[in-house]
Parts: structure tokens; sequence; C-alpha cells
């Protein structure tokens, strides 16, 4: 945490709130217009040091964020020959009702394209248009 404000970080100063004009702060009764104006160029010249920390914490974030997603990802890897089921709602292809099964039919994985894609072909050895994600098959056991 930097303890700058989003105003701030836009416009290189702190908001006066129009309550704390009206109702004399603390602020307000301290104000001094020749020292306000040396810690305004104080506060200008220092702006892009408090940007750069503002981002390096975001890009901290980030890091953290992505480290803690990924330790709960489970990669799948498939290799050529291998069966496979397919997800009905990723096909496109069967019914969307309530009772409906969630995978297709088996397929064999033809070639593995990338990493996390695949090249599918049906049982009777047609190929299937467009690769397929693993995200979005499943291992078949026979």
């Amino acid at each position: 945490m930097i303890g700058a404000t989003p105003f701030m970080l836009a416009y290189g100063a702190e908001a006066v709130v129009p309550v704390e004009i009206s109702h004399s702060s603390l602020r307000i009764q301290e104000y001094n217009a020749e020292e306000n104006e040396e810690g305004q160029r104080l506060t200008l010249d220092l702006i892009d040091e408090v940007r750069d920390e503002a981002h390096a914490n975001i890009v901290e974030y980030q890091k953290k964020a992505s480290f803690y997603y990924n330790l709960r990802v489970k990669e799948r890897f498939f290799k050529e020959g291998d069966l496979i089921l397919r997800k009905v709602e990723a096909s496109g292809v069967g019914h969307k009702e309530k009772l409906a099964p969630n995978w297709d039919r088996p397929y064999k994985v033809k070639s593995v394209q990338g990493r996390g894609s695949f090249q599918l072909e049906t049982m009777e050895g047609e190929e299937v248009p467009r690769t397929w994600h693993a995200q979005n098959m499943k291992i078949y056991y026979i």
C-alpha cells in the first residue's frame, strides 16, 4: 500500500471536499498559501515516483493472484491416439436440454497442435473441423 488516492495519482494533488470549506476543518484553518505552493511543487516533482510505486504494487498483486490461481489449475495432457470425450457446450452440437448429456461421443486425438490444443477425429477416421482445447475435453476410459 502506498496510501495515494486515485485522485492523487491522476491529478497530482489531494482533493478538498466542499464540506471542509464550508465547515472549517483543521486542514483549512492551518492553510498557508506560501507553504501550500511549495508543497504543491514538491508533490508535482514526486508524482512520477508515486505513480511508479503504485504501478509496481499493482504488478506485484497481479503476480500473487496469478500464482495462487495457477496452484489450483490442473493441466490436461493428451497424446496421439488417446480416446477423449468432448464437451457438448463447447462443440455447439447436440441438445441443450436440462437432462441432455454434457459430453459428446468418444473421439481420437489425431495430432497435438500446440500447448493444450489438439486435432480430433471420429472413431470412423473422419477429421473433426478446427482444433480443440484440453479444457473442453476429458479422457475416455473403456
